[in-house]
């Protein structure tokens, strides 16, 4: 009791003496100094500015949201040139800008974890924003770049399934998007081993868009897979959508891979009728030669790869029908072809004994003699020159 009485007294004794206090004289206070929320605001934008370039971008972030309540609690009484919702979107978007630049000294780090939710914060104001000055056009730039950014992280965490839905909320933006299909096809095959989810992407994309170059993507995965027989039809596919020049090239060189040599004359064929510059032409002759080599065509293999040699000198093509001519006897056409040989390569020896035994096989011994004598000494020809030599004295 004696407590709390002595409590009850001290505080009477105070408020007397206040009360004397205040009898005695009046206190001046002082008025609070106007608050200016705008002015305020400027200077926290400032100061997240600073701290933005000095790399503090958590607390830039800070300083941007304290700018952006000042911003709107000033905007009542602000006037048409305070600008005031263009000054929230700057604060906006710099506040975005700083969640990219973490997530970005994230995925340095390896940090991908930290990085995606950066990444997503950013995503979350653009997709929100109202635009004042920005276009909605580079808006959703922002938003597109945002999840390619996110799906890039996320397949570099290993998150591959999460990393499909950033490319499919792409997707929904930006239908039959080549590059993002193609990303997603690789992120199945590659990543998830799941070839039948990554055809389908293309397939289904291929089918809708009926688009060549989806087909030939396609194509060339069915291919790579030894798929033979699906890779064929997509390549159908994409000729009758495209039968130029290129979709020849491509389509001979799959029968070519393929030892499917008639099939591959067909589509060579197709690309001499373009019209094709000389050297493309000649190198179209010579595949449509080895081509018929392949099968058995004596004649028309070299039927073409003369073609290919009038067009473009070509010292293997050259040496391959020297070859041939020597083997039916036909002297003259040796001589011609091992010499188109010795004209680019004048150290070929067997261009040189070619024609040498061709020269003896016409009586022209003093040309054979020319031919022969620079064999003598050659590690495989050396011994039959010097025998033919020995016939000829």
């Amino acid at each position: 009791m004696l407590k709390i009485r002595f409590l009850t007294l001290v505080t009477l004794v105070v408020l007397i003496a206040l009360s004397a206090c205040s009898s005695n004289k009046q206190i001046e206070v002082e008025p609070e100094p106007v608050r200016d929320p705008l002015a305020l605001a400027r200077a926290a934008a400032e100061e997240g500015a600073n701290l933005y370039d000095s790399g503090m971008f958590e607390q830039a972030i800070s300083s941007f949201n304290s700018a952006i309540e000042l911003f709107e609690e000033g905007a009542p009484a602000a006037s048409e040139s305070d600008s005031v919702a263009y000054n929230i979107e700057i604060m906006q978007l710099n506040v975005a800008k700083s969640h990219v630049d973490m997530a970005e000294e994230s995925v340095d780090t390896s940090m991908y974890n930290e990085a995606i939710i950066h990444y997503e914060a950013a995503l979350q104001i653009y997709q929100n924003h109202e635009p004042v000055r920005i276009s909605q056009d580079e808006l959703d730039e922002y938003v597109l770049a945002t999840y390619n950014n996110l799906a890039i992280t996320a397949r570099d965490a290993g998150e591959y399934e999460k990393t499909l839905d950033y490319y499919d909320q792409i997707l929904m933006l930006r239908p039959n998007d080549e590059d993002i299909l193609n990303a997603k096809f690789f992120v199945l095959k590659d990543y998830i081993k799941d070839d039948a989810r990554a055809f389908q992407v293309l397939e289904d994309y291929a089918s809708v868009a009926q688009d060549a170059a989806a087909y030939i993507k396609l194509a060339e995965g069915y291919a790579e897979s030894g798929e033979y027989a699906k890779a064929e039809a997509a390549y159908m596919q994409a000729e009758a959508l495209r039968p130029d020049a290129d979709m020849f090239t491509r389509i001979g060189n799959f029968y070519r891979a393929n030892s499917q040599w008639e099939k591959a004359n067909i589509y060579l064929q197709k690309l001499a009728g373009t019209n094709p510059e000389p050297g493309i032409m000649a190198v179209v002759y010579a595949q449509m030669g080895q081509n018929y080599s392949q099968l058995g065509n004596t004649a028309k293999m070299v039927e073409n790869l003369e073609k290919s040699v009038d067009l473009v000198p070509n010292s293997r093509l050259s040496l391959t029908l020297a070859g041939h001519y020597n083997s039916v006897k036909n002297w003259n056409k040796v001589v011609t072809y091992s010499t188109k040989v010795l004209q680019e390569e004048a150290t070929n020896s067997a261009a040189r004994m070619l024609r040498g035994v061709a020269y003896y096989q016409l009586k022209n011994m003093s040309s054979a003699k020319a031919d022969l004598e620079r064999l003598v000494n050659d590690p495989t020809y050396g011994a039959q020159a010097q025998s033919i030599l020995k016939a000829i004295k």
